[in-house]
């Protein structure tokens, strides 16, 4: 399962998640740890575009967005019942661990619980020197599935 953080304006209009120049990076992403992205459950801590005002530009959800929508999220988890579950940047982290820093933790897994979080930059982040980040956390997402073991 990929959790982002919430969807953008293209997202919204479109109505897929990760679309435009991040969705592409997250699509190479997803090539490098040899999964297809119709294989992933993808979802977003928000549900619709953060914005103050219509088609507004995008902006980071605020906690209360977050706290609005943690009930659909934890259900998406429930239904879902996934083995891994990939973080897309700091708000998709908090909705998992509010004092986890993603620049201490991404690229390593981190239990809770009873699941298996592994946190990554947000794949926008590319475009601001962090692709070969990306990229070697990247490869370790099919060898933590691996550890997971199949789905119950």
């Amino acid at each position: 399962m990929l959790v982002g953080e919430g969807p953008g304006r293209q997202e919204d209009e479109q109505g897929r998640p990760f679309v435009g120049a991040a969705g592409d990076v997250l699509d190479g992403l997803l090539a490098h740890a040899d999964l297809p992205r119709d294989k992933i459950y993808i979802t977003n801590v928000v549900k619709s575009h953060p914005t103050d005002r219509k088609r507004g530009p995008n902006r980071s959800p605020r906690r209360d967005e977050t706290e609005a929508c943690a009930h659909w999220l934890a259900e998406q988890l429930t239904i879902v019942q996934p083995r891994l579950v990939i973080t897309l940047g700091a708000h998709a982290l908090a909705a998992f661990d509010r004092k986890a820093k993603l620049s201490a933790v991404h690229g390593r897994p981190i239990r809770r619980e009873g699941m298996t979080i592994f946190p990554l930059y947000h794949p926008a982040m590319a475009f601001r020197g962090l692709r070969e980040t990306l990229e070697r956390d990247a490869r370790k997402i099919r060898t933590l599935l691996k550890a997971a073991g199949p789905r119950p």
